[in-house]
């Protein structure tokens, strides 16, 4: 059976994927909270998707894209535009 780790502390609890083929691991994990959603899920190609998303009943009450140093100074941290009709944001990420 695929298991992810799981580490948990006094106020905290972290869903860690090594991405090791050795040790097998399922291929999503989703956190579920009052209004939506965050799930990271693994492709084949070893690259992930990372989703975060609101429920039927969620409202988006705030919204930014973060960006490294240089990309700040040049853009700042941008609202994201019309973040009343957004009902998810996604990432594909590699090594």
């Amino acid at each position: 059976m695929a298991k992810a780790a799981v580490i948990h502390s006094e106020d905290s609890c972290l869903i860690k994927f090594e991405g090791d083929k050795r040790r097998p691991e399922p291929s999503r994990a989703t956190i579920e909270f009052p209004g939506g959603f965050v799930e990271v899920s693994r492709c084949s190609d070893g690259t992930y998707w990372a989703h975060v998303g609101k429920r039927e009943n969620g409202k988006i009450v705030s919204s930014r894209v973060d960006y490294d140093l240089e990309g700040a100074r040049e853009l700042g941290i941008p609202d994201i535009a019309q973040e009343d009709k957004l009902v998810k944001l996604a990432m594909r990420i590699s090594i």
